[in-house]
């Protein structure tokens, strides 16, 4: 089968891996350039593949073919284009929203340029997978480098996913490979995690991030046991964590405010000092946006800075933690000198329009994308960077909006989005030191998968989250990447397969203060307790100094239970819309998270194992509100946890 020129090559399935592999070759050049002239086709159709197809090439069982036909019981979880897309699984006829109400450019927040699904069609990127109960078919995609991001546009009804890649604008030559897909079937959650970790083998970008860690002594080496079993990159004891002032203060910030934060970190029972600085832990103090004079315009404001960023940096790296801070390096905005100063570098499309990144009413409404493409753009990444780490003196540095990078546009220099991203990242990251010797990690935010993993292992895997269960008002929009506890921690449960396999997953900050915070205790431990399990950065944006002693309680609380919990390693599947059980891979941790607005009511044959936990077991945290032979009962927003 050919299609647009796009010769489909199957290779021998490899025995110990059970992995069958794909790869897609340019054949007729003239094929897809003519494909690519079209104006509406802004990704590039290389294949189709039924559901049972896709299971004949790993030789699934009949049982799991015909359980395929069964599309409205089965769960795709269709991956995500960046971290603020919809992280969770789909099961029967669910969907996403099609559009944003009101504010149209919010869809650049969760959607790949292009992605326009048809009714009843779902898009995934990366790496999708569907599940029937707790067999999963999973399709991964190599990218990054000279391959280009995958989408699969997934259509329920008809059992088919078109594979499509993204890279107008690329010229291709005869013989190149332009896709390669990973196809395997896996048991269970936890064979889904072994086998993209021996996939991708991060090794190399995980143990860069060492010294967010706990000690930097040697590299260690992965054992893999006889049933396949790849260890954790990064045990629960080695998450790492810290302060950041965005989830408290927002934008609203200056230096007398971060000094104040500072200062009172190490001095009240917070979970930062509890978990690392007591400990000796390596711990991150991070400024986020609010320090800049404009989003574009990386200059430090000095009615709110008067003494600059270094000498703070330098009083945090005083006080033994690492200083972080927040850059948007692919952004522009009308009040940035740049916009007006080089308006060759915003990007433009065919049109010769600038090409819109996105929306944010705290900066200046619309905001647009610096054309990477540009060698003087390079340079002033470059140098922006340097001024960051080597002349500020900040060596974790938060890269956030990163998805805009990979918009379309008329690039000056011509070439794909794709290939300039990759370029863009190799500057970013190129500094895995300071000039004195010291070394520099990096978050990317906003971030796209799949191109973007080798060079940020360390990723926020989730929408932001926020000190409220969710925002109404966004929500009726159809904003799906919306700041929200409910949606962040739909996400964080929804990417737990990512977490310590390709990526170190941040799932945002955890909340554990009453003062401006509309959180209720039980919401504050779902968050915490969540986001621990099933992820793996603590981030922290609570005012030391204004919290109660309930707080501190809730806080101990916590603590003992991250300590509890921190010897294993955990996995998760949705039993109903919005109920999920957890579970430790050695077993002896067991149980339910409960984010809907109701109790939840699970039957024995939904959690068998969670049942046998309960009646044998020892609670750490339990929120069961009646409990029957067969039957519990779970109360709404709620995490219940037992020990064997």
């Amino acid at each position: 089968m050919e299609i647009h020129g796009i010769e489909r090559h199957i290779e021998a399935s490899t025995q110990k891996q059970s992995v069958q592999t794909i790869r897609y070759r340019v054949g007729s050049p003239e094929a897809i350039r003519e494909a690519q002239s079209n104006d509406e086709n802004i990704a590039l159709l290389v294949d189709y593949l039924s559901f049972e197809e896709v299971a004949q090439l790993i030789q699934a069982d009949s049982n799991f073919v015909k359980a395929l036909s069964k599309t409205n019981k089965l769960a795709i979880h269709p991956g995500g284009w960046q971290s603020w897309s919809a992280g969770w699984e789909l099961v029967g006829r669910e969907s996403l929203p099609r559009k944003v109400h009101v504010v149209p450019e919010l869809l650049k927040f969760t959607n790949r340029d292009g992605d326009n699904p048809g009714k009843g069609e779902i898009l995934g990127h990366f790496i999708m997978y569907i599940r029937s109960g707790s067999t999963y078919l999973c399709l991964a995609s190599k990218e990054g480098g000279s391959l280009p991001p995958v989408t699969y546009r997934i259509d329920r009804k008809a059992g088919r996913i078109a594979i499509e890649v993204f890279a107008r604008g690329k010229t291709w030559k005869a013989g190149e490979t332009i896709a390669e897909l990973s196809i395997f079937l896996a048991g269970n959650f936890f064979q889904l995690k072994d086998t993209l970790r021996r996939l991708y083998k991060n090794e190399e970008q995980f143990y860069a991030l060492s010294f967010v860690r706990q000690g930097s002594g040697k590299k260690r080496i992965q054992p893999t046991d006889s049933q396949g079993t790849v260890s954790p990159w990064i045990t629960k004891k080695d998450m790492p964590g810290g302060f950041e002032s965005w989830y408290n203060h927002y934008t609203d910030i200056n230096e007398k405010l971060i000094l104040e934060d500072l200062e009172s970190l190490g001095t009240t029972d917070n979970l930062i000092k509890l978990q690392y600085i007591d400990r000796n832990r390596p711990t991150i103090f991070q400024i986020d946006d609010g320090w800049e004079k404009a989003v574009g315009h990386w200059e430090i404001d000095p009615q709110r800075f008067p003494h600059g960023l270094k000498p703070i940096a330098e009083a945090i790296e005083k006080k033994g933690y690492i200083p972080g801070l927040w850059l948007a390096p692919f952004l522009i905005t009308r009040k940035s000198p740049v916009f007006t100063e080089h308006p060759d570098w915003v990007l433009k499309d065919e049109q010769g329009e600038l090409v819109v990144a996105g929306y944010n009413d705290l900066w200046d409404k619309q905001f647009y994308c610096l054309d990477l493409s540009l060698p003087a753009v390079q340079e002033y990444l470059d140098q922006l960077m340097d001024r960051a780490i080597n002349e500020w003196g900040y060596r974790y540095l938060k890269l956030d909006f990163l998805y805009a990078g990979l918009l379309h546009g008329a690039f000056a220099k011509g070439g794909s989005a794709y290939e300039h991203y990759d370029g863009a990242c190799k500057i970013l990251t190129s500094r895995q030191g300071t000039r004195s010797g010291l070394p520099v990690a990096y978050l990317g935010c906003g971030v796209p998968f799949g191109p973007s993993y080798k060079y940020f292992p360390l990723s926020r895997i989730g929408a932001d989250t926020k000190e409220q269960w969710d925002w109404l008002k966004v929500r009726l929009v159809g904003h799906v990447g919306r700041p929200s506890a409910y949606v962040s921690l739909h996400d964080t449960i929804g990417r737990s397969y990512l977490d310590n396999t390709l990526f170190v997953n941040d799932p945002d900050v955890v909340f554990l203060r009453t003062h401006n915070c509309k959180l209720t205790e039980q919401e504050k431990e779902v968050v915490a307790l969540t986001n621990f399990m099933l992820a793996s950065q603590v981030m922290f944006s609570d005012d030391p100094t204004q919290l109660s002693q309930e707080d501190i309680e809730l806080t101990k609380r916590i603590s003992r239970l991250y300590d509890e919990l921190s010897d294993d390693e955990y996995g998760v599947i949705r039993i109903q819309r919005d109920v999920f059980h957890v579970f430790s891979r050695s077993g002896a941790i067991q149980g339910l998270i409960n984010l809907s607005n109701r109790s939840a009511r699970i039957h024995r044959s939904q959690a068998s194992e969670l049942f046998a936990c309960i009646e044998s077991g020892r609670p750490l945290i339990n929120h069961i509100q009646r409990q029957g032979r067969d039957s519990a009962a779970f109360t709404s927003h709620s995490i219940t946890i037992f020990r064997k």
